[in-house]
């Protein structure tokens, strides 16, 4: 689809009625932006209408002959997906005046405080992602992403008609501050070969119980010929993915009570998740959290490594799919999460990610939202070949089943990954609370990690977790 980049008009006028679309106080930059804008539409003589995703838009083209290039931070490997998208997105604007270009961040504890350190600093960033609420709640917060409303609304660009009302669940007090991405249907990740050599069908629905067993059953072998019957991933994230099998039960607001006026850590369901976790490090099923730190294990290490019959998610698809650097020939096969008890799978787990945000701070908001715009509603197919599933309903389910396999057909089972990773769903887990979300998930992790490495029990961890998060949210 043929779009042109629209020069921001009028925002004197806005801005003297005291309407700032980057809400931040920096006028002085803004009526610099403005200045340039009248000078270019000057020079081009008037503007041309055209179709940005469906909506219409007034746009003039580059008659200054200079172009923006937008600096765009992700987590996601350059050649995993991203570069292809901003390749495809330079081409269509090469006649446009602006390009983009593309930075990885490891997305890590390090990684995100240089992400944001970057942010705070100044307007060297205009768009990066965001992977989890909580980061998202937080630069929402503190002035490190932009509101969206306002340009939304000046573009009649209506979020609901590309991502349905889920997309209103990601708002944070109300307000967009980023455009997600992905529809995240996350499940376990298996071994099939392991699985049919011990006779294991793969599970379309099953209990901790259920699982624990299965875990057993698949560990074997001592030292270094050990395989685990799972890997948890816990040294890059403990609470995240607990919360995976327990959103199936208690929904998208899992670590909050009474409407978010008290935490839900003690609730049966966390009690039970936290616990299968812990007995599988501590009766050997799975490496234990100490392990997984100080040995840096990694999901690739383990399950492509063939240290282990099963690990928490799917992001590791693109490394499934380089056998040059990751060289094995089995077969990965996908089950859904399992819950905590019969009968008690009442969501799916799943939502949306990739939280695309735009640095307030950034000198081209316009540009850095067409390119958002672009990327939602067309972009994102990209990305499919890396294992991220494009969230907006602009894109057909068959060509993003094609692009996830490609080039690595015999690597997957089809059916197990089109069932829990592609077919959408109308139950997911959203979240629809968001108060003091980082430091809840913050003072959780602190008691997990006492939890893992046997300093506390479970129970009374996770009653210091809803000690503390109580007293945070009376705070």
């Amino acid at each position: 689809m043929k779009q042109q980049f629209p020069v921001r008009q009028g925002i004197l006028q806005r801005e003297a009625k005291g309407v700032s679309i980057m809400k931040n106080k920096r006028i002085v930059s803004l009526l610099m932006s403005a200045a340039m804008s009248a000078s270019l539409l000057c020079a081009c003589g008037g503007g041309a209408t055209s179709t940005v995703a469906g909506e219409s838009s007034t746009a003039s083209g580059s008659g200054s002959g200079e172009t923006i290039t937008l600096k765009m931070w992700g987590g996601v490997p350059a050649e995993n997906g991203p570069q292809a998208a901003c390749d495809a997105f330079n081409e269509a604007y090469k006649d446009k005046g602006v390009q983009v270009e593309y930075e990885r961040f490891v997305n890590d504890d390090t990684g995100n405080v240089k992400l944001e350190t970057n942010l705070m600093g100044g307007s060297e960033i205009d768009l990066y992602m965001s992977y989890t609420m909580s980061q998202l709640t937080k630069r929402a917060e503190g002035n490190m992403a932009l509101d969206l409303s306002e340009l939304c609304a000046r573009d009649n660009f209506d979020l609901t008609q590309y991502l349905g009302d889920l997309v209103n669940s990601y708002n944070v007090d109300g307000k967009p501050y980023a455009l997600p991405c992905k529809l995240d249907q996350y499940g376990m990740v298996l071994n099939k070969d392991m699985f049919d050599a011990a006779g294991i069908e793969i599970p379309t629905d099953w209990t901790y119980d259920e699982f624990q067993e299965i875990c057993k059953k698949l560990t074997h072998g001592d030292g270094a010929d050990k395989v685990y019957g799972v890997y948890w991933n816990s040294q890059q994230d403990m609470m995240q993915y607990a919360q995976f099998m327990i959103s199936q039960t208690l929904g998208g607001d899992n670590m909050y009570a009474d409407g978010g006026k008290a935490t839900n850590f003690t609730d049966p369901v966390w009690e039970k998740t936290i616990d299968l976790i812990n007995t599988t490090m501590t009766e050997g099923y799975a490496p234990t959290h100490a392990d997984s730190v100080t040995e840096k294990l990694s999901q690739e290490s383990m399950f492509l490594g063939e240290k282990c019959a099963m690990t928490i998610g799917p992001w590791m698809i693109r490394n499934i799919k380089d056998t040059a650097t990751y060289p094995h020939t089995f077969v990965t096969a996908f089950a859904p999460y399992p819950v905590a008890e019969d009968g008690q799978r009442n969501y799916t787990q799943g939502g949306y990610g990739d939280f695309l945000c735009i640095n307030p701070r950034s000198e081209h908001i316009d540009a850095a939202w067409e390119f958002a715009k672009w990327y939602l509603t067309e972009g994102t197919i990209y990305m499919a070949s890396g294992g991220r599933v494009p969230s907006a309903n602009t894109f057909d389910t068959d060509n993003v089943t094609e692009a996830f396999l490609s080039g690595a057909e015999d690597l997957f089972d089809a059916e197990s990954l089109k069932n829990v990773l592609i077919e959408p769903h109308d139950n997911y887990a959203a979240p629809s609370i968001t108060t003091k979300n980082a430091e809840l998930s913050d003072i959780c992790n602190q008691e997990l990690e006492a939890i893992y490495t046997g300093k506390e029990s479970v129970g009374d961890g996770l009653a210091k977790a809803k000690e503390n998060g109580d007293a945070a949210l009376a705070d």
